[in-house]
């Protein structure tokens, strides 16, 4: 399902909804993430390039995932996945935003993350993010658009070389 289609800085760029239509793009869009970005993730690359086309398909099948494209390629995603239970379901997480380095830095993750706060307004009260306290690009784009950070959680990453720190961040929809 299309989204929103734009023109930025002369590039056409597609926001859709993923279904398992589009299963190859979203394993070629997540593994790309992992393999440029390890540090924002709690996944690995070595891990997932592994995982059957069935992980996949379930990642698709539990969440709403966002992917941008340009010329027919995915460039980038976000995922939002809804809350279970009656009592947490006015919540959503999101997770795994991610733009292709080359497309970096030209409007396309703000208009991403537009493009889901409108989606969620109609599903969810509350959007819910952990974000890597030293990814300050990512912070400032989430704070720009209403994100606030209720906490801290610490060492929540742990890699060869340490622990990384996350910000846990929620804008009110209503």
């Amino acid at each position: 399902m299309t989204l929103l289609k734009f023109q930025i800085n002369m590039l056409d760029i597609t926001i859709r909804i993923l279904s398992v239509d589009e299963l190859n793009d979203f394993r070629t869009i997540r593994l790309s993430a992992l393999a440029k970005a390890p540090q924002m993730f709690g996944s690995t690359y070595e891990i997932e390039v592994l995982k059957p086309y069935s992980f996949f398909e379930s990642c698709l099948s539990n969440s709403i995932v966002f992917g941008v494209y340009h010329k027919d390629k995915i460039i980038g995603l976000a995922t939002l996945t809804r809350e279970g239970g009656m009592k947490l379901s006015h919540k959503a997480s999101l997770s795994s935003v991610f733009i292709e380095p080359e497309f970096q830095r030209q409007g396309i993750a703000t208009k991403l993350l537009h493009t889901v706060i409108a989606y969620s307004k109609e599903q969810v009260e509350q959007i819910l993010l952990s974000v890597a306290d030293d990814n300050q690009s990512a912070i400032h784009l989430y704070q720009k658009n209403g994100f606030q950070t209720y906490g801290v959680e610490l060492k929540a990453l742990k890699n060869d070389t340490g622990y990384t720190d996350e910000l846990l961040m929620k804008l009110f929809l209503f």
